[in-house]
């Protein structure tokens, strides 16, 4: 006589989704056992470039910029440092539009102005500004912007706050920047010379695709993502690095040399219009590079600063361990040679300045 049984349950008539389905959720478990534990034994491993998904948003002309009135800590295996976006999206105190009786100096840059790794008070620019009572010095640097987006913040900052100087902190690897329209895991914006004039290209800025989202995700906000999802994401983008190495060589080097003395002299229009001194400093670069600067420089009647001889014999405790970035000492001294710069500028009087 053959037992009556009831209906049979989902998982008895689908064992293999069931398996799948238990197999999926205890990896997804694993992975997250593994990373909490990473955290924890492994401190070295914490994402590189945390502060492009901690403090940056979507820009439908820059690309990316500080999403404004935000607080938190920037970690990274060299230092844990506390940052702070004021209500104009900048690393900075606030500051008003309207004018005060102290002069004022507008700072545009990468992540070395930014102040990568270092407490707001420890840049440069604050140091400049701590020294000289009689001025405000605004630092509206971005990490990862290139001269092509310094140029477009520019002319809105330009405009509200109206400056007496703008300063421009160049690095070398803006030459590159430059040329691309996508950096750091976001689209941007960039420019070509037609007719001896600048055009505007990629904007609006695209939205970002899914890879970009997923690299923001493992590479920015994991410890395991570097180490897991690095080498898979490295294959999958060889083909386009190939195609991207092509089109770059293809262009020419002087296509890139020549957008960049635009957007310089470009800055340097924007700045004499707002009615303000424009002042270039480079980090340390090589010297092809660096006199290419000072030529441009030359031709187009713009003081230039390299900080070159500044750092030559200064040790290795001027950057950090594990990138070229600098370290607190290090803004020291760029502060200590831009201040005596001014100066012979005269654009800072030492009679009003605190030591």
């Amino acid at each position: 006589m053959n037992r009556q049984t009831g209906p049979k349950r989902w998982f008895h008539r689908h064992p293999k989704l069931t398996l799948s389905a238990f197999a999926l959720f205890g990896s997804v478990v694993a992975i997250i056992f593994a990373e909490c534990a990473a955290r924890v034994v492994f401190p070295q491993w914490a994402p590189g470039r945390e502060e492009r998904v901690k403090f940056w948003t979507y820009s439908e002309l820059l690309g990316w910029e500080h999403l404004p009135n935000q607080r938190g800590r920037f970690n990274h295996q060299d230092f844990s440092v506390d940052v702070v976006i004021n209500s104009y999206g900048m690393r900075d105190d606030e500051y008003s539009i309207r004018r005060t009786e102290k002069r004022r100096m507008l700072v545009l840059g990468d992540s070395f102005a930014w102040g990568f790794g270092v407490e707001h008070q420890e840049r440069f620019s604050e140091v400049l500004e701590n020294t000289h009572s009689d001025w405000e010095i605004i630092n509206a640097s971005v990490s990862g912007y290139g001269t092509d987006q310094q140029l477009l913040s520019l002319k809105s900052k330009a405009k509200e706050f109206k400056p007496d100087v703008v300063l421009l902190l160049f690095c070398e690897n803006d030459f590159e920047n430059n040329s691309h329209a996508k950096e750091y895991w976001y689209f941007k914006p960039f420019f070509v010379v037609e007719g001896g004039k600048l055009k505007l290209q990629n904007v609006p800025i695209p939205k970002s695709t899914i890879k970009q989202r997923l690299d923001r995700f493992f590479l920015g906000r994991t410890f395991l993502g570097p180490r897991l999802y690095s080498p898979v994401e490295r294959v999958c983008s060889l083909a386009s690095r190939r195609v991207a190495t092509r089109e770059t060589n293809a262009a020419g080097e002087q296509t890139m040399y020549d957008v960049t003395h635009h957007l310089i002299t470009a800055m340097n229009d924007v700045s004499r219009k707002e009615g303000a001194q424009f002042v270039l400093v480079s980090i340390p670069t090589n010297e092809g590079k660096r006199t290419w600067l000072q030529q441009v420089a030359k031709m187009e009647s713009i003081p230039y600063l390299p900080l070159d001889k500044y750092f030559d014999s200064t040790g290795a405790d001027v950057s950090f361990p594990h990138n070229a970035h600098w370290t607190a000492r290090g803004h020291a001294i760029a502060a200590s040679a831009i201040d005596a710069f001014l100066r012979e500028l005269g654009l800072f009087d030492s009679s009003k300045s605190e030591r």
